[in-house]
């Protein structure tokens, strides 16, 4: 009776851990059909070789080995998406920061501001239209570094009050050489719900709805 020659081919690691993850049962249990298949098969007067057969079995436990830590992955990804969730429930009611260069209006004023990662010589932000054209700017007061955050009304460069609506906001800061430095746009405001069917969740604020990945509890831009 002729001998089953080695299963490796086609049974690699590589080949297996490169299927779909519903595939990968099915390839652990032909592992191990063909590895019995070769034993009762094989030729007694010429029995595979002992070192082919350990390099097989090492195989299979190293797929086994990459199955469980998928498995463990899978689970902690889960959990943490869970707690995500959470802890976004616990946010409702409470003010939070955002790193965002959007926002909505709504006939209040509203809490904007930027952070500097260095001093700046002259700081302004920009309020654009959907056009993409400048209704209003404002002039920093504070270029140190850090965050900083003010109370604008909503009056535009006209002295007229801006619309309800959505918009985007756009800092420039620069040194005493004229030269740009880098200046990230905040919002500020009040959670007043969460969109749980999003991922990552969404919380819906006074001043917009932000991914829960941009804002945090504390009001620290993440």
């Amino acid at each position: 009776m002729a001998a089953i020659s080695g299963i490796d081919t086609g049974y690699s690691i590589s080949s297996l851990t490169s299927s779909k993850t519903e595939d990968v049962s099915m390839g652990k249990e032909d592992f191990l059909t063909l590895l019995v298949a070769q034993l009762q098969n094989q030729d007694p007067m010429n029995p595979s070789d002992a070192t082919e057969f350990t390099a097989q079995l090492a195989q299979f436990s190293q797929l086994e080995q990459l199955t469980n830590v998928n498995s463990s992955l899978e689970g902690l990804a889960t959990m943490s998406s869970e707690m995500q969730r959470m802890s976004a429930l616990g946010l409702i009611g409470q003010d939070v920061v955002a790193q965002a260069d959007e926002f909505d209006f709504n006939g209040e004023s509203v809490e904007l501001g930027y952070r500097l990662d260095s001093p700046a010589e002259d700081v302004k932000l920009y309020v654009l239209g959907s056009s993409g054209a400048t209704l209003a700017t404002l002039t920093a007061q504070d270029t140190s570094a850090g965050e900083h955050f003010f109370s604008w009304d909503g009056t535009t460069d006209t002295g007229m009050p801006l619309v309800a609506g959505h918009y985007s906001l756009v800092a420039r800061a620069v040194d005493a050489d004229e030269a740009l430095l880098n200046c990230q746009t905040l919002v500020q405001g009040q959670v007043s719900a969460v969109d749980l069917s999003a991922e990552p969740a969404q919380l819906e604020t006074t001043a917009g709805t932000f991914s829960i990945s941009k804002v945090d509890k504390a009001g620290a831009v993440l």
